[in-house]
C-alpha cells in the first residue's frame, strides 16, 4: 500500500516537474523565482518519494537492497545536480538542462521498476 500510494506521488510530482521543465526550455513561461521555486517542489518531492520507494522496497522482504540503494543515491544525486545547476555553467548550457532531464526521467524509471518488483512480490507471496 505504501510503494503503491508514494509510486504515484512520485508519479504526480514528476509529471509536473516535467511539464514545467518543458515549458522554460521553450520558453512557453518565464524563469521567475516562484515559478522556479514550484519546480524545485515538485522536484524535491519526486525525490522524497524516491528515497522512500527505496527504503520500503528495501525493507521489504524479498525485496533488493541494491535497487533500493540506486533509488536513494539517484534521489541524491538529482536533488544536488538541480539545486546547483544554474552555477555549474554561465547561462544554464542545454547540456547541463539535458542531463538534468535525464536525471528527472531516470528517477520515473527508477520509481516504476519498484513499484513493478513490489507487485510481483506480492502476486507471488499470495501464490504461495
Amino acid at each position: 500500500m505504501v510503494i503503491r500510494i508514494t509510486q504515484n506521488v512520485l508519479r504526480v510530482c514528476a509529471l509536473v516537474a516535467l511539464i514545467l521543465g518543458i515549458l522554460f526550455w521553450t520558453n512557453v513561461v518565464a524563469v521567475t523565482n516562484a515559478t522556479q521555486g514550484i519546480h524545485m517542489l515538485f522536484g524535491i518531492l519526486v525525490a522524497l518519494s524516491l528515497i522512500v520507494l527505496g527504503i520500503v522496497f528495501g525493507t521489504t522482504r524479498g525485496g533488493n537492497w541494491g535497487l533500493a540503494a540506486v533509488a536513494i543515491v539517484l534521489a541524491i544525486v538529482m536533488t544536488g545536480f538541480g539545486m546547483s545547476q544554474t552555477s555549474m555553467m554561465p547561462e544554464n548550457h542545454w547540456v547541463i538542462q539535458v542531463i538534468h532531464l535525464l536525471l528527472g526521467l531516470c528517477a520515473i524509471g527508477v520509481g516504476e521498476m519498484i513499484g513493478a518488483r513490489a507487485r510481483r512480490l506480492r502476486a507471488s507471496s499470495k501464490l504461495a
